[in-house]
């Protein structure tokens, strides 16, 4: 029983204490201060104009940059593409040949 009153008299001396603390009157003016400060910031606009200007020119550097990437591409495949084939092999233009001799 007597632990538990050690513990109110300390809570109760703290409360006191803290009560009793003196106050900053500068800490108040500080902090309304600093808030006001953030509140009245000011913000800076771009011009539409501006905006417009830095958009193209992404679009302009993204194009370019697409273009200069490709052209670093060199395929190391050199054969042709070009394929040889005889065409009258594959298709029977034999009848159309007959029909032109007649």
């Amino acid at each position: 029983m007597n632990n538990k009153k050690d513990i109110h008299q300390i809570i109760e001396n703290f409360i006191q204490e803290e009560r009793n603390a003196e106050s900053n009157p500068f800490l108040s003016t500080r902090i309304i201060a600093a808030v006001e400060k953030k509140a009245t910031n000011e913000i800076i606009l771009i011009s539409p104009f501006w905006k417009a200007t830095m958009v193209a020119l992404s679009f302009v550097v993204a194009v370019f940059t697409g273009i200069a990437t490709d052209s670093l591409y060199k395929p190391t495949n050199n054969a042709n593409d070009v394929v040889l084939m005889n065409d009258s092999r594959m298709e029977n233009f034999e009848f159309y040949i007959l029909i032109g001799n007649e």
